[in-house]
């Protein structure tokens, strides 16, 4: 309202003191940004340490280095600094960069980075990229760098940004492995509670096959009970089985004894002859 007044009655404004500098400041508030045709972004603005060209020519300095190691290193230290100011331009350079090592590397140690500082915000901008290809890489770097630490909390963040219906190869059974070598009875939970079908039995056999490691038999009877029947539970059984009978031959031997006449029963008892036989020491002269 007070501009609008200041406005109408400029003259006024000039003779009673108000100034010119004044009104400048109040329409200069409203007026939208520089080269804007409508209301100013609102996204904030990153502090960056020079202008965009500067991240290529700090890269150029490294690309051409001959010593693997020392390349890297630098290529990671420039990352950190970009992460720190900008890790969507920088984002956006190393996927302009020409295929090879050098981009890959560059490419996983940005994503990293950013997963590190803020796992949340670099998916939400992942989400953005055009090429599903792009979008799937990204995701699975950022989430496996988060299983690092919590790989429960990279479950979540996997399902909220779709790597469930996107074709991501193995992200969610990869993510439920490391859960699993954490907490075995937290991410079973976790599995036997989606609904049954491939996708639950892809995550069973993962889960079943970490959890085989330390209670071989629990892991046995989620395979033979939660699993339908067909390629993925018999592949399952054989992992579980092999595990078992590592540990404990005895038992792994009276389980696949139980097993109903068939091709199945026929398999472990095959794999099962083979894990034995790895355990027999050899003779002298063999």
């Amino acid at each position: 309202m007070f501009a609008k007044w200041v406005r109408l009655n400029f003259r006024w404004a000039v003779a009673t003191g108000i100034g010119i500098t004044v009104l400048m400041v109040i329409l200069r508030s409203e007026a939208p940004a520089t080269g804007s045709s409508g209301p100013a972004s609102t996204r904030p603005e990153r502090q960056r340490p020079g202008r965009a060209q500067d991240i290529s020519t700090a890269f150029s300095g490294i690309a051409g280095e001959t010593d693997c190691v020392r390349r890297d290193a630098r290529l990671l230290a420039l990352a950190g600094r970009w992460i720190d100011a900008s890790p969507e331009d920088a984002l956006d350079f190393a996927f302009g960069l020409p295929p090879g090592e050098v981009r890959d590397t560059f490419l996983r140690q940005l994503c990293v980075g950013w997963a590190r500082k803020d796992a949340e915000e670099a998916l939400a901008w992942s989400d953005r990229l055009d090429h599903a290809a792009d979008r799937r890489r990204v995701r699975e770097t950022i989430c496996n760098a988060v299983a690092e630490s919590d790989p429960r909390l990279a479950v979540g963040l996997a399902l909220r940004h779709g790597s469930d219906g996107d074709g991501s190869d193995g992200l969610l059974e990869n993510l439920s492995m490391q859960w699993a070598n954490h907490e075995p009875t937290a991410a079973l939970d976790w599995v036997r509670a989606q609904p049954g079908g491939e996708w639950h039995d892809r995550l069973m056999a993962r889960v079943a096959f970490i959890l085989s490691k330390s209670d071989p038999h629990a892991a046995a009877c989620r395979v033979a009970e939660e699993m339908e029947p067909g390629p993925a539970q018999t592949e399952a059984i054989i992992s579980v089985l092999h595990q078992w009978a590592s540990l404990d031959p005895t038992a792994a031997s009276e389980w696949v004894e139980g097993f109903p006449a068939g091709q199945l029963r026929e398999r472990a008892l095959g794999e099962l002859a083979g894990c034995l036989s790895l355990e027999e020491p050899a003779l002298p002269g063999d």
